[in-house]
């Protein structure tokens, strides 16, 4: 029963993840949100919510001996994990499709065994130099033939600024490891949506009477469901499994994001998207083995 629940659980995840990229590029393109305008009104209702489930599940004098100790830990991990990933992502997302940045993003499995080289030493077999080798022709066969636009200064730029999603990624993890063996992972993981949330509220558009109902139901989603819903259960998650096996489903959110941005989007799969996203996810999978 219990291996079940997590199937499903991380089945949700996968699906509500994947179409997290969808709703940002609606949120953009249709709606006319601006990245960071998007990106408060994501945050503050997440962090809101964080706040009163950090304030019903822990003491207050646990959560402020957990913030007086690492309070460092927790400032980067938001800083990473809430402004940095999403503030690329969501620049990124204005000029490029859905599906290619979420095959972009899914590059993080290699990104954090390529900082896990250089600054842990770890090793890098053979088979994981020919996962990072392919992983990098298919994201070059993505951003090069998987757009039926003009590939041109403006696009590529935007490739290299979703590219910082996954950068932030990797520190996020690598700081977010030692720091959730020694707290518990859930009051880090909600401290972590609060202190990073801390500077968006000055970014939150003064014109909301202009926001549709549909833009709320979106941001609703991304901030209830992809947020809270979503970062909470990961937390559980890996406690339940190996963190090995759990990472096994970042790949196939590029496949739903991809399904789905063409369902609601109308967004073209093109065959350098379909080869280069194939070779891509192909790449990661091999660098986790």
């Amino acid at each position: 029963m219990r291996k079940l629940a997590l199937f499903i659980m991380v089945g949700l995840l996968v699906v509500f993840w994947g179409n997290a990229f969808v709703a940002i590029k609606y949120l953009l393109e249709v709606e006319g949100l601006s990245p960071m305008g998007l990106t408060a009104l994501r945050y503050v209702p997440s962090a809101l919510v964080s706040l009163a489930l950090l304030l019903i599940f822990f003491p207050l004098p646990v959560i402020a001996a957990a913030w007086r100790k690492e309070w460092r830990g927790i400032g980067l991990y938001g800083l990473t994990g809430v402004l940095g990933y999403n503030i690329a992502l969501n620049f990124g997302e204005v000029r490029i499709a859905a599906g290619t940045a979420s095959l972009i993003v899914g590059l993080s499995p290699v990104l954090t065994l390529l900082a896990a080289k250089a600054f842990l030493g770890e090793r890098i077999t053979l088979k994981k130099l020919w996962g990072i080798i392919i992983a990098f022709i298919g994201l070059f066969i993505v951003v090069r033939w998987g757009t039926r636009e003009p590939v041109n200064f403006d696009y590529l730029l935007a490739a290299v600024i979703t590219l910082g999603a996954p950068l932030s990624w990797v520190v996020y993890t690598i700081v977010g490891k030692p720091l959730v063996d020694r707290s518990d992972p859930t009051l880090v993981t909600l401290s972590a949506i609060i202190w990073g949330t801390l500077p968006l509220v000055f970014f939150l558009p003064g014109d909301l009477g202009r926001i549709s109902g549909n833009a709320w139901l979106a941001l609703a989603f991304l901030a209830l469901v992809c947020t809270v819903f979503g970062f909470l259960v990961w937390s559980w998650a890996l406690q339940k499994t190996e963190a090995s096996r759990l990472g096994a489903v970042v790949y196939l959110i590029p496949l739903v994001t991809v399904a789905s941005g063409m369902i609601l989007l109308g967004e073209p799969l093109t065959l350098g998207l379909a080869a280069g996203g194939l070779a891509l996810m192909a790449g990661v999978a091999l660098t986790g083995l």
